[in-house]
């Protein structure tokens, strides 16, 4: 009984290993069969093997290429913008000589290159008027500071206006008339150095040289002049005086209907003002032209005078008839 038991587990063991020993061979197949056992399978899978890399690389390229063109920063040209301020003050009387300097004080302080003094008048310390030219990128501060210290000084702005104007196309338009007449006065003066032609197209070719150098010279400046309107704003103030018969000239609390009053005063002092200018500037003339009226009328008497005594003294030729 022993026996038989021993020689089964025996049996069983040698069956197992039997088997074991089949699985290996075959996993071992199977693993190395797509590189050595079919030649067919191995050119059908290396086309693949090939064409994926290059798909990868074309796909990559694409990528990078799409991502180049979102990081290119994109360039906007900035319009070219050319301001003007007007500001018109109204100060006591006797502040208005000293706004205006005082304006041209601060102008002075930022430098030629930033702020430049175009014209200033001044009136009988009434009225006054100045226009300066400031740098674009400051303009709006300077014209912030030049509000503060009329106020400081007792007055305010009555009227401010900023206009703005689109100069980029005159730009563009400019320097492409440039570049067209440097192009032309080069290929001219090729023609001109070479004397290839006849002595009259070369005579054409110097006139037109000279004209297309002015049209240049002309485009040049305009350009810079627009450059400037750009880079530099005008600003224009006018300066009056707050005038009132109900209050001392220079009176800092001074009312709505005391400003009417002294603005109705002002125009008729100044209406009164100009006829009497007037009146004296025609006096002298009326003064000769009233002596040639008289003497030309005394020798028209002296004329008529014995033409009438004549007339007086000789008879009558007519006779009365008798009844």
């Amino acid at each position: 009984m022993r026996i038989v038991l021993l020689s089964t587990t025996c049996l069983c063991l040698l069956l197992a290993g039997c088997d074991k020993a089949a699985t290996g061979n075959g996993n071992s197949r199977s693993m190395d069969a797509p590189v050595n056992s079919d030649p067919r399978f191995a050119e059908a899978a290396s086309p693949a093997a090939v064409t994926a890399p290059k798909l990868l690389n074309a796909n990559d390229s694409a990528k990078s290429e799409a991502d180049a063109v979102a990081t290119t920063p994109l360039t906007v040209a900035l319009p070219k913008i050319a301001y003007d301020y007007k500001y018109n003050f109204l100060l006591p009387a006797d502040q208005v000589a000293a706004a205006q300097q005082a304006h041209i004080a601060a102008c002075d302080r930022l430098g030629l290159g930033r702020c430049q003094l175009v014209s200033s008048e001044s009136g009988n310390g009434n009225a006054a008027s100045l226009k300066l030219r400031v740098a674009s990128d400051m303009a709006r501060r300077f014209s912030a500071d030049l509000v503060a210290s009329v106020a400081k000084a007792g007055g305010r702005a009555v009227d401010q206006s900023i206009s703005a104007e689109d100069v980029s196309k005159e730009i563009s338009d400019t320097n492409a008339r440039i570049h067209q007449r440097e192009l032309l006065i080069q290929r001219l003066t090729q023609i001109l150095q070479t004397r290839a032609g006849k002595v009259s197209e070369l005579v054409e070719a110097e006139r037109s040289v000279a004209a297309a150098q002015e049209e240049l010279d002309q485009a040049k400046a305009w350009l810079t002049e627009l450059q400037g309107r750009v880079a530099m704003s005008d600003v224009e103030i006018t300066y009056r005086a707050i005038l009132s018969a109900a209050s001392p000239a220079g009176s800092r609390d001074q009312g709505p209907l005391s400003e009417t009053i002294g603005q109705s005063w002002w125009f008729f002092t100044a209406t009164l003002s100009a006829v009497l200018r007037l009146l004296i500037f025609l006096a002298p003339w009326a003064i000769v032209a009233g002596g040639i009226f008289v003497a030309v009328r005394a020798m028209r008497r002296r004329q008529v005078s014995p033409a009438e005594e004549s007339a007086d003294l000789t008879p009558s030729g007519d006779i009365a008839p008798v009844a």
